[in-house]
């Protein structure tokens, strides 16, 4: 996809090495293609009893998913020596619960019941925050954005735009932090583009109607694109959108999706596009010996493990969808 400089950091050595064994154990395609046959519950938990998931030995089966998703996140978040690695990929995790926080201090409500327990920032902390003296670092940092966040509030009086002004605030402190390391920049530049392509597909099908210096506040910095560019995909005829990415290789995946969206409705196989496209970064560490990159690379390729193990498990054998419809959302590299 692009060369970079991977950081070879010796203070990963160690971990590596568990790495390589535990990638041992990750399942391959065949084994998704086998899962996908499987007609009940009990085939599909016959199946992963032969698999490194007969460590779980739980009888329901989301309870396997949940105990493979803390064993993952626990091992990321024990060899992560750097915390802005952590700040970095469990992002998601941590904006979502700041959104939760903040909501519920806006409405008196405790929405604790929907936190994520995969994030960086600890519950704890988030929960007190204001209470909390932060010297300096990342949460001082968080905790300015929030109160700014508050006053936004006051002024606007729309927990809608709220969040879109902390998903902005909050990703451009992210990018700040790992703009040191050239995978991580690529990764967070990646998720900027993707999720403003997305937006704005979303808001022309809703035929919302946005100025371009609306774009400046709604669409996420650091991306592929600028803001003349995104601004005609809101001009453009939705036929024609994906014309405007030829040149780039954005452009298959874009036209693709597009014509799915007129087959099936919804942007779906465009957001399983995406996905594997950010999964595809982990093609990039093949070679790395040692370094974060192969940690971050590792908590992915499982974390993308179980959410196919997911959509098999609910969708093919729970809501008994057809399986190509199913084949169609795992996610392989």
């Amino acid at each position: 996809m692009v060369e970079l400089k991977l950081s070879e950091d010796s203070r990963y050595a160690f971990v590596a090495g568990r790495i390589k064994s535990k990638e041992k154990e990750l399942l391959k395609k065949e084994d998704f293609e086998n899962l996908l046959n499987k007609e009940d519950e009990k085939e599909f938990l016959n199946y992963l009893k032969n698999t490194s998931y007969q460590r779980f030995e739980d009888k329901e089966i989301p309870k396997i998913f949940f105990n493979a998703e803390i064993e993952n996140y626990q091992f990321f978040k024990e060899y992560a020596l750097d915390d802005w690695v952590l700040y970095a990929v469990l992002f998601d995790y941590d904006l979502h619960n700041i959104k939760l926080y903040l909501k519920g201090e806006i409405l008196k409500k405790d929405f604790s019941l929907y936190f994520s327990r995969f994030s960086a920032i600890p519950l704890n902390i988030l929960k007190n925050i204001f209470k909390i003296k932060i010297e300096k670092g990342y949460l001082k940092e968080i905790k300015e954005i929030l109160k700014s966040a508050l006053l936004f509030f006051e002024k606007e009086k729309n927990l809608t735009l709220l969040e879109f002004f902390l998903d902005k605030n909050l990703f451009s402190l992210t990018y700040q932090y790992v703009q040191k390391s050239d995978f991580l920049r690529i990764y967070f530049q990646e998720k900027s583009t993707q999720k403003n392509i997305l937006f704005l597909l979303r808001a022309k099908r809703k035929g919302i109607k946005l100025e371009k210096n609306d774009l400046v506040f709604y669409l996420l910095p650091f991306s592929y694109f600028d803001l003349d560019f995104y601004h005609q995909i809101l001009a453009q005829e939705f036929l024609k959108i994906s014309e405007l990415f030829k040149g780039s290789d954005y452009y298959p995946i874009v036209k693709e999706g597009i014509t799915e969206y007129f087959r099936t409705g919804n942007f779906i196989f465009l957001e399983n596009a995406f996905k594997k496209r950010l999964l595809s970064l982990t093609q990039l560490t093949k070679y790395l010996l040692f370094g974060y990159e192969l940690l971050c690379v590792y908590y992915w390729l499982k974390e993308s493990e179980i959410d196919n193990l997911k959509k098999i498990y609910y969708l093919k054998i729970k809501e008994k969808l057809p399986k190509e419809w199913v084949r169609a959302l795992i996610l392989t590299i």
